[in-house]
Formats: C-alpha cells, structure tokens, sequence
C-alpha cells in the first residue's frame, strides 16, 4: 500500500476527554481512506506534534486493515513524501 498523500482535517480539542481529534484522509494508488484519529498530548501540543500523533494513529488503524494484516501487503510512502512535516491546525 503505497500512500502519496495525507490530508488531516477538522481538528479539534475535546475539553471533557482532553483529547485531541482529526480526520486523517490518507491517498494511496487506488483509493482514498477516511480514518478518524485521536492524541492524548497536552492541550497545548504544537501543530507539528499533533499531526504526527495523529498520523501514526492512521497507521496504526491502517495496519489493522485485513490486507495488511495477513501480510499481503505493507504500508510504504511515495519518495519524497515525508509525513513528519505535516502541520495540524
């Protein structure tokens, strides 16, 4: 599974769960995946901090999809594509 894009939006804090939260809308050749994420880090966590919990919380759903779980494929980013330098809002 080749992922050439990640796209995160509608962010927003949940004061009574002091959790935050995103949808993670993730590309790969033939489709794209909706995944809802959420981060326990502080209030207070930087745009970059967030987007990183909240994309290895789509990984971490990702790995649980059938096909990558029985080992018929992997999850792989297109060169160039670097995930850490997404930015929350």
């Amino acid at each position: 599974m080749l992922v050439t894009d990640i796209e995160i939006t509608d962010y927003r804090f949940c004061e009574t769960k002091a959790r935050h939260h995103a949808t993670v809308g993730v590309t790969v050749k033939d489709r794209f995946i909706t995944l809802l994420c959420q981060s326990d880090l502080p209030r207070d966590a930087g745009g970059r901090s967030r987007a990183r919990a909240f994309v290895e919380d789509a990984v971490r759903q990702l790995r649980r999809m059938p096909e990558i779980r029985s080992g018929g494929a992997v999850i792989d980013f297109r060169a160039g594509f670097d995930p850490a330098n997404l930015r929350s809002a």
